[in-house]
C-alpha cells in the first residue's frame, strides 16, 4: 500500500531530523569528553610543574633524589591523584598506592609534560602526565595521575540526559512535522474535492485560489488553465456536433423527400423519376464529401492522420487543381488564371491537393458569376506561397478569422452547398507541414488567400 504525502513528508523529516540530532549529541558528547580530560590534564600540568620544582629545590640543597621525592609527596597532595618519581633510567624510587603501568618515554625536550590514558589492573582508567626534571644536574621524571570515574560519571550523566531529551525531542518534531504536513497538505485536500466536484455539467467550475502561497496558487492557477483549454474544447465538440448533425441531416432530408414524392405515386414519366435520382445523386455526392472532411478532422484531432512525405512537384499540384475546378468555373463564367514557376516541396501529395483545392473552391464559391480567379507562386527564402485571390465582395474584418472555424460559411458560400469545413481543413493541412493559411488581404474587391509552405 502506497504511503500518503503526509506520511512520506513525515518520514523524511523525522529521519532527516534524527540524522542531525545524532551528529549533534555525537559532537557535544565528544567535545564535553575532551572539555572534562583537558580540564584534568590542566590540574595535572599545575601539580607536575610544582612537583618538579620542588624535587629540584631539594636536589640543589644537595639531597639525594629520594629524599627530594619525599619530600615532594610530602608538599605537593591532592585528592585521588597519585604522585611518583622516576630516576633517569624510568625506574619509581619507591612504590605506588597504586599499581599504574608508569613507563617514562624519555622526554627530551625538558619541561613539556607528556599525557596519557592508561588502565590499572582491575580496568579502571587513569590519566596520566609525565614531566621530567632539568636537563642539568640529575635527571628525574615526576608522574601524577588521577582516575578518570569522575569524569566517566560527568560525561554518562550527560549521556543519560541526552538518552532521554533526544527520544522526546524526536517525538515532539514527529507530531509537530505530521501536524504542520496535515495544516500544508490541506488547501491541496480542499482543491482535491472542488476537482471531484466538476464534472460535464459543471465545466464553468474552477478551482478557488487558496491563497496560502505561491507554489499553491500556481498549482491551482494551472489547473484552471487546463480546466479553461478542457472547457474550450468540450464546446467546440458540442458544436461540432451539432452542427455536424444539422449538415448531416439536410442531405438526408433532401433524398428522403426526393424518393418519398417519388413514390408517392405508383406510375410516373421516366423524366420524372431521372430527376429524383439526380437529385439523390447530387446530394450523396454532396453527403460523402461532408464524411470525408468530417473524417479527416476528426482524425487529425486524434493525431492519427498517416502524412506520407515525398518530394513533389508543387507547380504540378496547383496546375492539376485548377483544371479540377475549371468545370465548376466555367458553369458559373468565371475565368481562372494561374501564374506558376517550378518549385519542388517534401510533403504529402494528397494533402498538398485538399489543400490548394479547398482554396479554390471557396474562392469560386464566394465570386460572383462573371468574375476572376488568379492563382499564383511566390517564392522566398526556405518557402514558398501560393496565393489564390478573388473578386468576391470580401470579408468583413470581424471574420476575417472566424473563417478558419469549422462550420463557419459566410454568404453567399451557404448557397454553394458547402459545409464550411474546407479553410479549416487547408489550414490543417499547411501545418502539418509546417506551413500556414492566412488571409493576406481582403476588402469589396476580393479576397487573397495564401498558403505559405517550406521550399
Amino acid at each position: 500500500m502506497a504511503l500518503s504525502l503526509r506520511t512520506r513528508l513525515t518520514i523524511w523529516y523525522s529521519a532527516l531530523l534524527l540524522l542531525a540530532l545524532g551528529l549533534f549529541t555525537a559532537t557535544v558528547l565528544w567535545l564535553h569528553w575532551r572539555l572534562l580530560v583537558r580540564q584534568a590534564d590542566e590540574t595535572l600540568e599545575a601539580l607536575s610543574m610544582a612537583a618538579v620544582n620542588v624535587v629540584s629545590d631539594e636536589l640543589a640543597e644537595h639531597a639525594t633524589l629520594e629524599q627530594a621525592a619525599r619530600e615532594m609527596a610530602s608538599v605537593v597532595r591532592h585528592e585521588d591523584v597519585v604522585v611518583g618519581v622516576l630516576d633517569g633510567d624510568g625506574v619509581p624510587l619507591r612504590s605506588l598506592p597504586v599499581a599504574l603501568p608508569i613507563v617514562s618515554d624519555g622526554d627530551a625536550n625538558g619541561g613539556r609534560p607528556r599525557r596519557r590514558t592508561i588502565s590499572d589492573a582491575a580496568g579502571h582508567d587513569w590519566r596520566l602526565t609525565l614531566r621530567a626534571g632539568p636537563a642539568e644536574g640529575q635527571r628525574f621524571t615526576v608522574a601524577i595521575a588521577a582516575p578518570l570515574s569522575e569524569i566517566e560519571r560527568r560525561w554518562r550523566a550527560l549521556l543519560d540526559a541526552c538518552a532521554i531529551g533526544v527520544p522526546f525531542a524526536m517525538a515532539l518534531a514527529a507530531a509537530g512535522g505530521w501536524w504542520l504536513g496535515r495544516r500544508g497538505l490541506r488547501p491541496l485536500e480542499t482543491m482535491a474535492e472542488q476537482a471531484r466536484g466538476i464534472t460535464a455539467r459543471t465545466p464553468d467550475s474552477r478551482l478557488a485560489l487558496p491563497n496560502t502561497g505561491p507554489e499553491l496558487d500556481d498549482v491551482a492557477t494551472a489547473f484552471n488553465h487546463v480546466l479553461d483549454r478542457l472547457g474550450s474544447a468540450l464546446v467546440t465538440q458540442r458544436r461540432f456536433m451539432a452542427d455536424a448533425s444539422h449538415e448531416l441531416r439536410t442531405p438526408v432530408s433532401i433524398m428522403r423527400t426526393a424518393a418519398d414524392v417519388t413514390l408517392s405515386q405508383s406510375v410516373r414519366d421516366p423524366a420524372e423519376y431521372r430527376d429524383a435520382l439526380q437529385v439523390v445523386s447530387q446530394q450523396s455526392s454532396r453527403l460523402a464529401r461532408l464524411v470525408d472532411d468530417m473524417l479527416v478532422l476528426a482524425r487529425a484531432d486524434a493525431g492519427g492522420y498517416p502524412v506520407n512525405r515525398a518530394e513533389v512537384d508543387l507547380d504540378a499540384v496547383v496546375d492539376g487543381c485548377v483544371r479540377d475546378v475549371a468545370p465548376r468555373a466555367a458553369a458559373r463564367d468565371i475565368r481562372v488564371t494561374t501564374e506558376l514557376q517550378p518549385v519542388s516541396v517534401t510533403a504529402d501529395e494528397a494533402l498538398l491537393r485538399r489543400l490548394v483545392g479547398n482554396l479554390l473552391n471557396n474562392a469560386i464559391a464566394y465570386t460572383q458569376p462573371g468574375g476572376a480567379v488568379a492563382v499564383s507562386m511566390v517564392s522566398g527564402p526556405g518557402a514558398v506561397s501560393v496565393r489564390v485571390a478573388d473578386t468576391g465582395p470580401g470579408i468583413p474584418a470581424e471574420d476575417r478569422e472566424r473563417v478558419f472555424e469549422r462550420f463557419v460559411r459566410l454568404d453567399p458560400a451557404r448557397g454553394e452547398g458547402g459545409a464550411g469545413l474546407g479553410l479549416s481543413i487547408a489550414r490543417w493541412a499547411a501545418e502539418v507541414h509546417g506551413g500556414r493559411v492566412e488571409l493576406l488581404e481582403s476588402g469589396p474587391g476580393g479576397s487573397v488567400f495564401a498558403a505559405t509552405l517550406p521550399a
